[in-house]
């Protein structure tokens, strides 16, 4: 199961954050700290979950973030975090197809049950489409 998280934050103390929650030998936590390194590594790794900051240090938003996910072969899910995570902002990052909302400051807890649903989400699609590149072309 792949479980190369990127996380896209400009603030150093939300890196540090999410490595104390989410880095132990289970992820691959790769950080990135504007919208050019994210693609860039996108172009490099295969992820099963994307986490970004509403907005990152060049100016970049989620939903740039997210535009950029969904022109991809294998889009990972994204997790948006923002300190002011209200319903308005959950139910607009919900219904233009990112996967969940967090509050910062970070909630363990929130985090990890975030993560990890999103990574089973990534590795049930994944699962589907090996399963449907093995089957045999019907004649």
């Amino acid at each position: 199961m792949n479980r190369n998280i990127l996380a896209a934050f400009s603030l150093a103390e939300d890196r540090r954050a999410l490595q104390h929650i989410l880095g132990d030998a289970h992820r691959q936590l790769h950080f990135t700290s504007t919208f050019a390194e994210l693609q860039t590594a996108l172009r490099t790794s295969l992820f099963a979950v994307a986490i970004t900051d509403s907005q990152l240090r060049d100016g970049c938003r989620w939903t740039d973030v997210l535009a950029e996910l969904q022109s991809l072969p294998y889009p990972p899910p994204l997790i948006v975090a923002d300190p002011l995570a209200d319903d308005s902002l959950w139910a607009e990052v919900l219904n233009l197809g990112a996967f969940d909302l967090l509050a910062k400051p970070f909630e363990a807890r929130e985090v990890l049950h975030a993560v990890n649903s999103a990574c089973c989400r990534f590795a049930s699609l994944e699962h589907a489409r090996d399963s449907l590149r093995a089957k045999p072309a019907a004649v």
